[in-house]
């Protein structure tokens, strides 16, 4: 089965290497404003922190589709996608913010915290 995911197959290891050769590490930092490119980078502290940070990932992906992947004509489909992925999470992730509980005060001056179910 063939997909048009120009991304489909590509490691991040080879995504990073690439981009490493093509451009330093203190570019792609300041390009992606991605500090672990600019500390003392290597390719395992990188792949370490872009494996556990998905807005950084998607920064990377999306340069490497830029970069190397523009003539091809899923490209700008695939960078939507990924935008309207990191928007989404965003956004459910300021939905989930726990809500401050509401205080009752006693008559002795004790407070006590209201919990909400809903």
């Amino acid at each position: 089965m063939q997909t048009n995911d120009p991304l489909h197959g590509v490691k991040l290891a080879q995504i990073l290497t690439e981009l490493q050769t093509k451009h330093t590490w203190t570019a792609m930092g300041e390009k992606l404003g991605i500090k672990c490119f600019l500390n003392n980078p290597t390719q395992k502290s990188c792949l370490k922190f872009l494996r556990q940070t998905p807005w950084a990932r998607s920064r990377v992906e999306i340069l490497y589709l830029k970069t190397f992947c523009s003539k091809h004509p899923e490209t700008s489909k695939l960078i939507r996608s990924i935008l309207a992925t990191q928007n989404n999470k965003q956004q459910t992730e300021v939905k989930k913010e726990p809500k401050k509980p509401s205080v009752i005060k006693s008559n002795d001056g004790f407070e006590w915290a209201k919990i909400n179910n809903k």
